[in-house]
C-alpha cells in the first residue's frame, strides 16, 4: 500500500475526477494527512456478503472508471458487479476479459512503484513524485502519547519477522546481540513491532537480550506503528511493510535484502540503506532457505551496528 502512494498521488494531482479507494479499513490510516482521495470505502474480511452488500450499495454510485490495482481475479469482478463502464488494470489470474482496458506488462523485473506508475502513464496523468511519501497528523500524534506515553526517546526499532516467509528473517540471535549494541554504545531504548503472528519471534528476540531494561515489544495498529517509526532515530528492518513506511516518513532505515531481488522494491530513497551479500544462489526469492540461509547469516551484528553508530553520530 505504501508502495502505491506515487500512483495516488499522480491521481490526486492530475485528475478532476471524485477519487475513491477501496481497501482494507486498517490501511486508510497510512495515507492520513496526505489528502489522497474523496471517500475511502473499507473492507472487512470480503465474502459474498461483501459482494452483495457492497454492490448493491455502491452500484448507485455509477462509477465511471475504476483501476483493479490488487492482481486477482476477485478485485476485477468486484468492479465488473458494480457494472463499471470502464475497468483499468494489469491483465493477469485469468482476468483479462473483464477488463476494459490492459496496461502492457514488462518482461524482466519490475519495481513495483514503478508498476504502479505506469497506470497513472497509460491514463495520460503527468507523475508528480517517484518515491513513497507518508505524514503524521496532530490526531495521531495525541493519539500516541496518550496510549505510549512510557515509549522514551532515543530509541530504536527493530522488525524482526516477515509476513513473506522465514527466508526474509535475519536470525533471532543476531537481533538480540545488536539490541545490546545499540544500548550500550550509543544509548539507544529498543523497541520490536511485531506484526501479525510474529510475537513469537519477537520473544525469542527479546529472551537474547541483555538489558531487558531497555528493550520492549509493543504491539500497535498501523496509525500508532507509523507515528513510533516516524519517532525512530534508526529503524533496522526484515525486508518487510514497516521498512517502506519508515523511509516514507524519512527515517533512516537499514534493510536486510537477504534473499529477495532488491528490484521488485527499488526506489530513490536516501533514508535507506539496505544491506545484502553475494552468494550463489541469491537472489532465489523463495520463502524458505533450502541451504544454509548465508544471505543472511552472514551479514553480521557487528556491521549494523557500525552503520547504527554512523547515522546517530550524523545525528548529534
Amino acid at each position: 500500500m505504501v508502495m502505491a502512494v506515487p500512483f495516488l498521488y499522480a491521481l490526486r494531482k492530475g485528475l478532476r475526477d471524485e477519487l475513491w479507494v477501496i481497501g482494507k479499513e486498517s490501511a486508510v490510516h497510512l495515507y492520513n494527512g496526505l489528502d489522497l482521495f474523496d471517500r475511502f470505502v473499507p473492507v472487512g474480511k470480503g465474502g459474498l456478503s461483501f459482494f452483495i452488500d457492497a454492490g448493491n450499495q455502491l452500484r448507485k454510485m455509477n462509477f465511471a472508471r475504476a483501476i483493479a490495482m490488487p492482481h486477482s481475479f476477485r478485485s476485477a469482478l468486484f468492479f465488473c458487479n458494480l457494472r463499471v463502464r470502464e475497468i483499468i488494470g494489469y491483465a493477469r489470474n485469468r482476468r483479462g476479459f473483464i477488463l476494459s482496458r490492459k496496461i502492457e506488462e514488462n518482461p524482466g523485473i519490475e519495481p513495483t512503484v514503478q508498476h504502479y506508475l505506469k497506470i497513472s502513464d497509460a491514463l495520460g496523468v503527468p507523475r508528480a513524485i517517484d518515491a513513497p511519501i507518508l505524514a503524521i497528523t496532530p490526531d495521531e500524534e495525541n493519539r500516541f502519547d496518550q496510549e505510549f506515553a512510557h515509549v522514551a526517546r532515543p530509541f530504536a526499532v527493530m522488525v524482526v519477522g516477515a509476513q513473506y516467509g522465514p527466508s526474509k528473517c535475519w536470525p533471532a540471535g543476531y537481533f538480540s546481540e545488536l539490541a545490546d549494541s545499540m544500548i550500550e554504545k550509543y544509548d539507544l531504548n529498543v523497541y520490536m513491532l511485531p506484526g501479525r503472528d510474529e510475537r513469537a519471534i519477537a520473544d525469542r528476540v527479546y529472551a537474547g537480550i541483555q538489558r531487558k531494561d531497555r528493550a520492549g515489544i509493543l504491539s500497535m495498529n498501523i496509525r500508532d506503528m507509523k507515528v513510533c517509526l516516524s519517532r525512530a532515530d534508526v529503524v533496522v528492518s526484515n525486508d518487510t511493510g514497516p521498512r517502506h513506511v519508515s523511509a516514507a516518513l524519512s527515517v533512516p532505515t537499514i534493510v536486510f535484502a537477504g534473499p529477495m531481488d532488491e528490484e521488485y522494491t527499488a526506489y530513490s530513497s536516501p533514508s535507506t540503506r539496505i544491506l545484502s551479500k553475494d552468494m550463489p544462489c541469491r537472489p532465489c526469492n523463495r520463502k524458505k532457505c533450502e541451504k544454509g540461509h548465508e544471505c543472511m547469516t552472514e551479514i553480521k551484528p557487528q556491521e549494523v551496528a557500525g552503520i547504527v553508530g554512523d547515522i546517530i553520530g550524523k545525528k548529534i
